[in-house]
């Protein structure tokens, strides 16, 4: 079965026509978000001989593949200098709408959340997280002691994905090598720490919301960039955590750890209150990270190396 986000882009460069040119941008919008531009461009450059590729230019008329030229002469398209004519732009493409259903799809199971709750005193805590190469994700996936933050059973596992990073759409790309993963674990954690966001989300339902769901435990988003959300006027916490508002309600926290100079970004994914998921996350954290995220971090990162010839045992 061919993938969905590459059986959608293969219709959209199907549908520009001989003597015509589209941009990564034109190609996004048929698509359903023009945030997904970049995507475009770097699965233009990793697929080449897919029929129209070489009529995908920038916006400034460049094309993505330097062996255009060349295809776009035959087509009729001389283009000045190294550049396509604005006037040989196809300003609109067909309709693809495929993120625009996946945003309608996240947005209806965000209703699905669980944010209340608070798992007490946890016996384990579990990280997960993911390194690419390419199209290749090779993932990690630990459960520590509660208590002493030591490892108690890890598990990898190396992933082909089949769906590009699109910011907001990571879920769609992260979920099958977490699952994966998750999957080889003997050990269930009362409590799953996920590397992305959970509620500061523009729909309400980042990667730990999916993942919360999907595998039907508490999950935390902890996430090392912000996507949205504003700090809540005149609302600070004694521990120094910032609330973060999405149209008026308080859905994370950002948070620096002690000796760090990176802020994380904190929310529920699925299962518990929003003040327990910063709870955890602080209890969990030594230094700069969350110990379960830091040790699923550097087990991926490992893993990656070894399966790529850069070392490792």
């Amino acid at each position: 079965m061919e993938p969905v986000f590459e059986g959608a882009i293969r219709r959209c460069l199907g549908s520009v026509p001989s003597g015509r040119v589209a941009t990564c941008g034109t190609i996004a919008r048929a698509l359903g978000d023009v945030t997904a531009a970049r995507a475009v461009a770097t699965w233009v450059l990793a697929h080449p001989e897919v029929p129209g590729a070489h009529r995908v230019v920038r916006a400034d008329g460049r094309p993505v593949l330097r062996s255009a030229h060349g295809p776009l002469r035959t087509d009729g398209v001389p283009p000045p200098g190294d550049r396509a004519d604005a006037s040989r732009f196809e300003e609109a493409l067909p309709d693809i709408g495929l993120l625009r259903r996946f945003r309608g799809d996240q947005e209806r199971l965000s209703r699905d959340i669980v944010e209340e709750g608070d798992p007490g005193a946890l016996e384990t805590v579990g990280g997960v997280d993911a390194a690419y190469v390419g199209e290749h994700a090779h993932v990690a996936a630990v459960v520590c002691d509660a208590e002493s933050l030591e490892p108690r059973e890890t598990a990898v596992a190396d992933v082909a994905v089949e769906f590009p990073y699109i910011p907001t759409y990571l879920a769609y790309r992260e979920l099958p090598p977490i699952e994966e993963a998750f999957s080889r674990l003997r050990t269930r954690p009362d409590v799953l720490l996920i590397d992305g966001h959970g509620r500061l989300h523009p729909a309400l339902f980042g990667i730990a919301c999916l993942a919360g769901l999907r595998l039907g435990l508490p999950t935390i988003g902890v996430a090392k960039h912000p996507l949205r959300g504003r700090p809540a006027p005149g609302r600070r916490r004694r521990d120094g955590a910032i609330p973060l508002e999405i149209d008026g309600v308080v859905r994370g926290y950002a948070w620096r750890p002690p000796r760090s100079s990176r802020t994380l970004y904190v929310s529920v994914g699925h299962g518990l209150s929003l003040d327990a998921a910063l709870r955890i996350v602080r209890e969990t954290t030594r230094d700069r990270h969350p110990e379960p995220l830091r040790i699923a971090d550097l087990l991926a990162k490992k893993r990656k190396d070894v399966k790529n010839g850069k070392g490792g045992s």
